[in-house]
């Protein structure tokens, strides 16, 4: 038999080493153990929800291969949507590899690009608004991937109107983006970016720059479209429209 001493001793031992393991369970074991039932749950209840709708849908419960053909019908829908995600807004190197502010860069590539343009307008004497509607300061590096986004648009649509040697750009004006709060999925959100536009074109020109807008490369939608004839049976108008474009954020892997 153990002496009370001794048996005081072990049991001192015993609650020290029950203290320890409940302190590495609750400051080192507890968080992950939270997090990972946490993604289990998650887990649980997307397959719950997903076997809930196709009892809706069928009116019977679903078995064990049924439920493997929605996994698979479900991954396929993902992809074909990453898919059309591309196509409305591809991955685009829109920053400049050299070590610079984005702030800097955007500015070098707005008068790079204005440049191009007064060399091609000049030639053509066409009209075209300063700085191409985006001002001169020096904009915050946060802003700069819309501004190079609307900067694309407005590229795309001068170049096309330059094109037709008979338009003149009076008003381009980059207006606020339009945020969704709400996810595409739950990888993607997505901006609105729109561009106000005024020109005076012909028939043909308009017709032209519509054709080269429908084949546009991220995609460019026209928002809204106000015509004015200058002089009926001119050919001549006098056109006011938003051109819009997307741009997807997709969550880092």
């Amino acid at each position: 038999m153990l002496k009370p001493g001794r048996e005081k001793i072990i049991l001192k031992q015993g609650l020290i080493i029950l203290a320890v393991l409940a302190g590495i369970y609750i400051f080192f074991l507890s968080p992950f153990l939270k997090e990972g039932r946490s993604i289990m749950d998650e887990e649980l209840e997307r397959k719950i929800s997903e076997m809930k709708r196709f009892i809706t849908l069928t009116g019977t419960v679903p078995s064990k291969e049924s439920f493997t053909r929605m996994e698979k019908d479900r991954e396929s829908l993902e992809e074909k949507f990453s898919s059309l995600v591309n196509f409305i807004d591809p991955n685009k190197a829109r920053f400049s590899e050299k070590n610079t502010e984005a702030g800097l860069y955007f500015i070098e590539k707005l008068h790079s690009t204005m440049k191009k343009f007064e060399i091609d307008a000049g030639s053509k004497t066409v009209k075209l608004p300063e700085n191409l509607g985006f001002g001169d300061g020096l904009p915050k590096d946060a802003i700069v991937p819309v501004l190079l986004r609307q900067l694309e648009i407005v590229e795309f649509t001068v170049d096309a109107l330059l094109k037709s040697n008979s338009s003149d750009i009076y008003n381009l004006k980059p207006l606020k983006p339009i945020e969704y709060i709400e996810p595409i999925s739950k990888k993607l959100f997505y901006t609105e970016l729109p561009i106000q536009i005024s020109i005076k074109t012909t028939t043909d020109a308009f017709t032209n720059l519509l054709l080269e807008l429908k084949n546009a490369s991220p995609v460019i939608n026209v928002k809204e479209l106000h015509v004015k004839s200058v002089e009926p049976g001119s050919g001549e108008l006098e056109i006011s429209l938003v051109l819009s474009s997307l741009m997807v954020t997709r969550k880092e892997k």
